[in-house]
């Protein structure tokens, strides 16, 4: 199990993986640790947020972090559960 780094994409008002929808080049993103990957979400969230800000659109597009398998190398695993302490302080950093 490892972080990943998985986009959903806004469809007829449900989040959607873009994976399972079979968007070319939007396959879940292999990240190092935690801190890495929600580091990364935020700051592209963060964009893709102002862009739609300021093109007065819905945001359609969704980063997220999710702790996976790793068909590369199943045996690896870098993903444990956070504790309640840390759930709330990774929902303060997605503000």
């Amino acid at each position: 199990m490892n972080w990943f780094i998985v986009v959903y994409f806004l469809v007829n008002g449900s989040w959607i993986e873009a994976e399972k929808l079979g968007k070319e080049g939007w396959s879940p993103i292999l990240q190092p640790n935690f801190e890495v990957c929600i580091e990364k979400i935020n700051e592209t969230n963060n964009r893709f947020k102002k862009i739609a800000e300021y093109r007065e659109i819905e945001q359609d597009i969704y980063f997220k972090c999710e702790c996976r398998i790793n068909n590369e190398n199943p045996d690896e695993i870098n993903c444990q559960g956070r504790n309640w302490i840390q759930k709330f302080l990774d929902k303060l950093r997605l503000l």
